[in-house]
């Protein structure tokens, strides 16, 4: 079980934030990334599960956690044993991702954080 520190990214894409927990393990947790306000978040995750998941979790007091619910109407929880790319309801404070189970697990979560009120070029 290890805390596996975000590294970010805002040169990669115009107007966004690329947070990046790489090579997550078995029961590891990413640090917190505070969310700025006005965003919108994409989480992508990708590598090999060996049986765990990965959730997405939100906190607004950086303190208690609790699993995000993915867009789409289903009220489904962003806990995901395959890779994919989600989008979550809410928008708490802070966000991290958290692994549990399996063997030989590498997962690397890829989280875009990109602001609803991009400002324009000239």
């Amino acid at each position: 079980m290890a805390t596996i520190t975000a590294t970010l990214d805002r040169n990669a894409s115009a107007g966004a934030i690329i947070v990046t927990w790489a090579s997550m393990g078995n029961a590891d947790t990413g640090t917190s990334f505070l969310v700025p306000s006005a965003s919108n978040l994409t989480l992508q995750h990708s590598g090999t599960f060996g049986g765990a998941t990965i959730v997405l979790q939100g906190s607004n007091d950086g303190t208690n956690w609790a699993t995000l619910t993915q867009t789409g109407g289903s009220n489904v929880a962003m806990s995901y044993t395959t890779a994919g790319v989600h989008c979550p309801v809410e928008m708490p404070v802070y966000v991290r991702p958290v692994t549990s189970g399996g063997t030989g697990t590498v997962v690397d979560a890829i989280l875009v954080c990109r602001s609803v009120y991009q400002k324009m070029g000239y």
